[in-house]
């Protein structure tokens, strides 16, 4: 492809900054209104080593990310949260996935998985993006349900869920209120929790 003067230099700035990986969205950052991004932008990495270490003194491979090995010197990418997040769905992807069941079943739709606090469209657990980003670095159900308070009994009709699920048991998804045509979706879904850990 031929590119000339201004138009190429701007096409080769946008290659290199869609290279560039911003780690802070598993925290939500940036995404969570009132919370900033933990990314400097004083500081840019080159695309071999695209991860910034908090302080924006240090940029790694991502290769290096929670490989047993502190690499940042305040040892971050080897932090629980950031690594159980990098296992899991994006947080992004988790929060359309449940808005998109809020908007198949309503606002109160959520409650039937998570308890009477996730009413209202999840506002009492902070809401969506919130419940998105436990899910994603919670390490298992019971990490969750710290994360967002949830009372015992909701913690283990949860586990009792994904243990359904597990065992392949679709018609408790079914009890749910889930139609047949979700199914694979939501099935899919809660079995990439389980594949990272989550029921452990």
């Amino acid at each position: 492809m031929a590119c000339w003067g201004l138009a190429c230099l701007l096409w080769l700035a946008a290659c290199q900054a869609a290279t560039a990986i911003d780690i802070a969205r598993f925290y939500g950052y940036g995404h969570v209104p009132g919370i900033a991004s933990k990314r400097s932008e004083a500081r840019r990495c080159r695309p071999t080593e695209p991860f910034l270490c908090p302080g924006g003194d240090v940029c790694i491979s991502i290769a290096y990310l929670c490989d047993g090995a502190p690499d940042c010197p305040d040892s971050y990418d080897e932090d629980n949260k950031l690594c159980t997040a990098a296992r899991r769905p994006p947080v992004e992807e988790t929060a359309s996935f449940l808005k998109s069941l809020l908007a198949s079943h309503g606002p109160n739709y959520l409650e039937k998985l998570f308890g009477s606090k996730a009413r209202d469209a999840l506002l009492p657990l902070g809401g969506v993006e919130a419940v998105a980003v436990a899910l994603s670095e919670s390490q298992t159900i019971d990490d969750f349900g710290r994360a967002l308070q949830l009372m015992t009994v909701d913690v283990n009709h949860l586990r009792s869920v994904f243990m359904a699920v597990e065992n392949g048991d679709m018609g408790t998804l079914k009890s749910l209120g889930i139609k047949d045509s979700e199914l694979g979706d939501v099935k899919f879904f809660l079995d990439k929790l389980l594949k990272t850990g989550f029921l452990d």
